[in-house]
This record gives structure tokens, C-alpha cells and sequence, in this order.
């Protein structure tokens, strides 16, 4: 049995630890690439039997799912950890599917959930997977107590019932707790032979910066921690055995010399972010394949509530009706960013609880310019520096606003920047435009870390009285209804505006299969390997 020192609702500096990488990576790994020069490939892979692989941006976390909170990391914990259950991969939309669970069941108080455990899997390094494995995994998450701590919070107890079933115990009811278990850096099955054997003074986080302890199709093999990692095959996988035996995975912030590489055939592909010209071009070399997939990562404004021009309810209702975010999306993002009218990530609940309600106004802008709110002030739009995304719209925005008589400018600023501008939001901007992406397909997982100051995300610390409070009971519902009266308060507020989703991008050579199965609604730019083939 494990007890949890802390529960959830009170770890808000967790959730700001994930959510300031991972939103950095949404920002830091979008680097534009220059346009494609005409194609010298062929059809084959770049070696045979071994995939490789750039990935966009800097990356120095160690690859330990208990440690591990942002999104290149995924790359590697994705493809050689894996948990009880997980999201459905090449779905788009978050249906949690068994994995080392075969299946599942909850008591009636909702207070236990007893999971049946697959047989004949093991650790790569040789150990069976039993509730031993299970109990052990808990209970190295609780201890090293980093940022993905959080998710089992509510959890008292994990006892083995048997060698095959589990038994895990919460403190009160929680409506998203199988979705953090599904989520991307929920808890993943460690041997619990590494843990004893390596333990250190640690719980075995020495050891697992360059090795892997887990279940996964892969294993990690040679690592050059922060320049490139090896992913090989693991001969007693107990799933489908994946045709590229060997994956180099490395890293590199020179767009331009990745674009060649993959021009010449010598990397098979790039994953991160391209803006949409970029894209467009990679797009029309035919021995390329650029593609995009669903993904819950959503773009966002965030409105100053200290602002001196739009200091009501209603004048920041009119901004909004005044944003033609179809063209402006269409303009700056092309098929890389969807439009939504949902306050919460298209597909997290139906519309009928979240829409937003805003409709385009042509006529707004001059009416808001009419007004005099600006009278001798310009409108600022922040957005962070190396995001092509944020860029692309803030600028456009800024540009309709000055247009229609309402002096803007767009101002970048750096990743450390942005997260600080609720330390003095006089000087901060009046507009922030900003992509995030929630950790789990549950609202709570969006809701909290985004609309609440001791969120994480909240970068300009508007506040909605009383909702913690009631995202505190809305986990104790056993439907999504009071998400509906959650959604209404948040908008009526008009301090966010949810105006895009954005896609995940993947360039490859072409000949490439299986690439939709191999990727997740919930990842941002990663591949499961095991799911890819060669044509």
C-alpha cells in the first residue's frame, strides 16, 4: 500500500512545471523551414530496417516517465514505457483503450478501481509483469515527486489481489482519474527489479537519465543525453513486433540543414512545428509526404483583466466578435490550425455545454474604434517569441486592429518572459495569443491549470470567483454536466478566447505507412514507431 502525502488540488506548482515546458515546446520547437529545393530522393529508407528521425528544438529532460513533463521527451517514454491503460492511437477523438490492463472495473462509491493485468508481458530487462510491478510504480511516482506527481494525488492504496490483479484505492471520487492514467505522462510500468537493483539515493532516477526500464516495443539503447538518443526493437514485446528495428531519434535547431538532409534522403523524418508556408512547400515535392493530425493543443487569448482600454465585461465581448478568426487563421495558419467555437479543446465535451457563443461582426472594429477606448493608446498583442504560430496570428490581429483605426502592435517575448507577465500585469501586454495543450482528455486537466491563478497557465492571472470550488465538485459528478455551468462562467468572463486547434505536423519521405495509427489526439509532434512500416 502507498500513501500520497499530497493531494491534487494542491499542487499548483506541478502543474506549472509541465505545462511551462510543454507549452515551451509548442513555442521552442517551432522553427520555420525554408522552402524545399527540388527532391534527389528515392523511395527507399534512409538505412533499411533503422528509422531516422530529427526532432525540432532542444531537449535535455532525462527520458524517466516519472520525471519527464514535456513533449520531446514523449518521443522516447512513448515508445518504451507503458502504462495500465492509454488513449486510442490514430484516433481523433480521446477514447481510453487497455493496455498493460486488460480491463477494468469500478465500486460503486467510485472509490476503487480494480484492474485485470495482461499476462506473458515483460520488462526489458526480463522481469514479469504482476501487480508487484504495479504497486512498485505507484509508489516510485509518489517518491520522486515530480511534476507528474500530481496524478495520483488521490490515491491511498494499491493492493494486489492476486499476481493479475490490482486494486487501487482513491481518497474521495475523481472523474478524471483513469483519464490521468490514459494521459501521455500518466503513471508507466517500471521493473520493479531496476528499482530495487538501482535504487540509489534516488528511486533509480541516476540510472534511468540514459537506460529504460519499461514494457514498451522499444528499449533505449545508446544515448548522447541532449544531441540524440537510439530506440531498438525489443525481441519479447508482447504486441506487434515493429518492422523498423532500430529508430535514431536526433536533435537540431538548424531548420535549414534538416530540410537537406531530408531532401537527400538521408533522415526519413522531421517532427516539430513548420509555419504554413513551409508546410505548403514540403507539401508539393512529391518524394515528400507532409501531413497533419487532430490534436487538443489550442490556441488561445488570453485578455489582461488590468488593461486600460479593455477594462469591462463588454468591451472585451466586442474584441472578440471583432476577431474574423476564420481569416485571420486561413491567412496565418493554412490547414495547420482548425477554427473552433469551443471554449474547451474541440471534442473535450459537446459543443452544447462549451460553445462559446461569439460570432463574427464586420462592423465591430469600427464601432470599438468609434468608441474611443484607444484614444491615444496602442493595443499590445504578446505572444512568445519562437512560435511561428503565435506570431503569425498576433501579427495578424494586430494588423486588422490598426486597419480599422485601432493603433496595435504585436511583441514577442521569450518563454521565461511570458510566464512571469502576472508579476506586473500594468506593464504587461493588453492581449496575450498563446498555444497550450491540457495533460489528460478531461476537462479538469484543461480547466484548472488554464482559469485558475494557481493554475499554472493562467499567464495574466484573471480570475473567475469560486471556480476552483467548482471544479472541486465537478470531479465528484459522475457526468460532464456541471462542465456546462463551468464553461458559462469562464466565458462570461471574457478573459479567454479559444480560437483555433492547432494540428500536429509531420514531414516524411515518402513510403511511409501506418503514420495516422502513430499518432496520439493527446501528443504534440510523436511518433509510436511500432505502428510505422516501409511501403
Amino acid at each position: 500500500m502507498i500513501q500520497s502525502p499530497t493531494p491534487r488540488r494542491a499542487r499548483p506548482t506541478r502543474l506549472r512545471t509541465r505545462v511551462l515546458t510543454a507549452a515551451a515546446l509548442v513555442a521552442a520547437s517551432a522553427l520555420a523551414l525554408t522552402a524545399c529545393a527540388p527532391s534527389t530522393g528515392g523511395d527507399a529508407f534512409a538505412s533499411g530496417d533503422t528509422f531516422k528521425v530529427v526532432l525540432l528544438g532542444a531537449y535535455s529532460t532525462p527520458p524517466d516517465p516519472d520525471v519527464n513533463y514535456d513533449g520531446p521527451g514523449l518521443n522516447i517514454i512513448q515508445n518504451t514505457y507503458e502504462g495500465l491503460v492509454a488513449y486510442e492511437d490514430g484516433s481523433t477523438t480521446a477514447t481510453i483503450v487497455p493496455k498493460l490492463a486488460t480491463d477494468w472495473t469500478v465500486s460503486d462509491d467510485s472509490l476503487t478501481y480494480t484492474f485485470d493485468l495482461r499476462k506473458g508481458v515483460t520488462f526489458h530487462d526480463g522481469t514479469d509483469f504482476t501487480a508487484d510491478a504495479v504497486i512498485a510504480s505507484f509508489a516510485r511516482r509518489t517518491s520522486v515527486d515530480a511534476g507528474p506527481a500530481y496524478m495520483v494525488g488521490d490515491v491511498t492504496g494499491v493492493t494486489a489481489i492476486d499476481d493479475y490483479t490490482v486494486e487501487v484505492t482513491l481518497a474521495a471520487p475523481n472523474s478524471a482519474f483513469l483519464d490521468y492514467l490514459a494521459s501521455p505522462f500518466g503513471v508507466k510500468m517500471i521493473s520493479p527489479t531496476v528499482l530495487s537493483e538501482q535504487a540509489g539515493d534516488d528511486f533509480a532516477q541516476t540510472y534511468l537519465t540514459d537506460a529504460d526500464a519499461g514494457t514498451g516495443p522499444y528499449e533505449l539503447g545508446s544515448v548522447t543525453t541532449g544531441q540524440s538518443y537510439q530506440l531498438t526493437a525489443y525481441d519479447k514485446y508482447w504486441g506487434d513486433k515493429p518492422e523498423f528495428t532500430t529508430v535514431d531519434l536526433t536533435l537540431s535547431e538548424n531548420a535549414s540543414a534538416v530540410q537537406l538532409q531530408l531532401e537527400r534522403g538521408e533522415i526519413d523524418a522531421v517532427l516539430g512545428d513548420v509555419n504554413k508556408t513551409s508546410f505548403e512547400d514540403y507539401s508539393s515535392n512529391a518524394d515528400l509526404d507532409a501531413s497533419t493530425f487532430a490534436n487538443f493543443t489550442t490556441q488561445t487569448v488570453f485578455m489582461n483583466p488590468q488593461s486600460a482600454i479593455f477594462t469591462t465585461t463588454e468591451n472585451r465581448a466586442a474584441l472578440f466578435s471583432a476577431i474574423d478568426t476564420k481569416t485571420i487563421l486561413e491567412s496565418s495558419m493554412g490547414e495547420l490550425e482548425v477554427p473552433t467555437t469551443q471554449l474547451f479543446p474541440a471534442g473535450m465535451l459537446d459543443e452544447s455545454l462549451d460553445s462559446q457563443g461569439v460570432e463574427y461582426d464586420p462592423n465591430a472594429l469600427a464601432s470599438l474604434a468609434a468608441s474611443g477606448i484607444a484614444a491615444g493608446k496602442t493595443i499590445r498583442i504578446g505572444y512568445a517569441g519562437s512560435s511561428p504560430d503565435g506570431k503569425a496570428v498576433a501579427d495578424e490581429l494586430g494588423a486588422n486592429l490598426s486597419s480599422a483605426g485601432l493603433p496595435a502592435e504585436s511583441i514577442s517575448y521569450g518563454a521565461g518572459t511570458i510566464y512571469g507577465l502576472a508579476d506586473d500585469l500594468a506593464a504587461a501586454p493588453d492581449i496575450v495569443v498563446m498555444s497550450v495543450f491540457p495533460d489528460a482528455a478531461h476537462v479538469d486537466a484543461w480547466a484548472r491549470i488554464l482559469y485558475t491563478p494557481k493554475g499554472g497557465l493562467d499567464v495574466m492571472a484573471a480570475e473567475v470567483p469560486g471556480l476552483t470550488d467548482d471544479l472541486d465538485a465537478a470531479l465528484l459528478a459522475s457526468d460532464n454536466e456541471p462542465y456546462g455551468a463551468i464553461a458559462k462562467k469562464v466565458i462570461d468572463s471574457k478573459y479567454w478566447y479559444s480560437i483555433g486547434s492547432l494540428q500536429t505536423t509531420t514531414i516524411t519521405r515518402s513510403g511511409l505507412t501506418g503514420i495516422d495509427d502513430a499518432r496520439n489526439l493527446l501528443e504534440y509532434n510523436v511518433l509510436h514507431f511500432a505502428a510505422l512500416g516501409n511501403a
